[in-house]
């Protein structure tokens, strides 16, 4: 990390990865604050690479953020029985140092809130913090700088942690500027070729595509990458989480800050228009990203590969789209006398109810 960082008003791509942060934890943590859950007992929020908590204006880094989004739940927070953790590492100790001041100038009352910091290098405190994710819901925000600590044995402890989001920055252009570098491409297990016959803007996609790699065939677990772009270099995020309704609602940020794609800060499918190299995913070179998605879910339906509305939502899910993407669609079926179903549902909320059943789509 640069020292000066946190000396200058933080950028457009820094800002957009902390809006997509701020966005999640106002879904997050609701979730397991207003209800009791026997399997969950404590709510932990890991920020292992903190910082300061502002920049040089004032404007909120990552640290002062979660405690904005638990003071506008401080009903829940009062009142939950679940014990509330906070554990916030920077191997700068003046960092630490800043961030604590930052804090208490808040003036908030964190009778319920622990707050723990670490100064600490990370691949050191990681295995030293995994036993407090036991009986916990966990969500791990890991903001590197660069691309070496997520690599492809610690991804592989982070999604077997039970009840656990992962949310962690990546400087994906790295691997386009040294795909050469086995130090760098064997991080994630990374194809120098591929790297190179890859365009700039879908490098982001191409890294998610080697995390996605990584997820046991057997394993449920789901990946959404969001790409930000800073003039010639393209960064992201990776989201993780074991269950489709943290997928879900990650989604329908990515799609609130993207109509187009859900997917990027920038224009990356018109940016394909001007490129003299065609994209990594031929399909992309053919028809925009949500008309492909439409045309691949009514094929997949009528071949009886999606047999049920729960089917069709993960398949929404995992393709990177949400409900509002898939009505439209079965309606148009129905409307055509294609398929037949009762009262569907494409809402994490709805089909993920306990009593209810799948609901059978019948081709007609």
């Amino acid at each position: 990390m640069s020292k000066e960082f946190f000396n200058r008003p933080f950028t457009e791509d820094t800002n957009v990865k902390l809006e997509l942060y701020r966005e999640y934890l106002k879904k997050w943590f609701p979730v397991f604050l207003a209800a009791h859950r026997p399997f969950v007992q404590i709510v932990n929020l890991f920020d292992l690479f903190c910082g300061t908590g502002r920049d040089s204006e004032g404007t909120a880094g990552s640290p002062i953020i979660a405690l904005e989004v638990l003071k506008e739940f401080e009903d829940l927070v009062k009142t939950t029985k679940v014990q509330i953790n906070l554990f916030f590492n920077d191997q700068n100790k003046q960092y630490l140092e800043q961030l604590d001041q930052n804090i208490n100038k808040l003036g908030y009352d964190r009778e319920n809130i622990s707050i723990n910091f670490h100064n600490e290098d990370f691949v050191e405190l990681f295995p030293k913090l995994l036993p407090n994710t036991k009986k916990a819901a966990n969500l791990m925000f890991l903001d590197q700088f660069g691309i070496k600590y997520v690599n492809k044995e610690r991804f592989k402890a982070l999604i077997e942690l039970p009840v656990t989001d992962l949310m962690f920055f990546i400087s994906s252009s790295t691997f386009n500027r040294f795909p050469n570098d086995p130090n760098v491409v064997d991080i994630i297990g990374m194809d120098s070729q591929q790297i190179k016959d890859t365009p700039f803007y879908d490098i982001h996609r191409l890294v998610h595509e080697k995390y996605s790699d990584l997820i046991p065939k057997n394993h449920s677990y789901g990946l959404a990458p969001f790409s930000i772009r800073k003039g010639t270099n393209i960064y992201g995020l990776i989201f993780g989480s074991g269950h489709p309704l943290g997928l879900e609602k990650f989604l329908e940020i990515c799609w609130g800050l993207d109509g187009v794609t859900g997917e990027a800060n920038f224009d990356i499918q018109g940016d394909q228009k001007i490129q003299l190299q065609p994209s990594l995913f031929e399909e992309d070179n053919k028809q925009k990203k949500i008309s492909k998605f439409e045309d691949s879910l009514r094929s997949k339906i009528l071949d009886g590969t999606l047999k049920t509305d729960i089917d069709v939502f993960l398949f929404a899910l995992n393709n990177g789209f949400i409900a509002r993407h898939v009505i439209p669609v079965i309606k148009e079926m129905k409307a055509s006398k294609l398929i037949r179903v009762s009262n569907p549902s494409f809402k994490c909320s709805t089909v993920w109810k306990k009593s209810r059943e799948p609901k059978q789509i019948e081709i007609l």
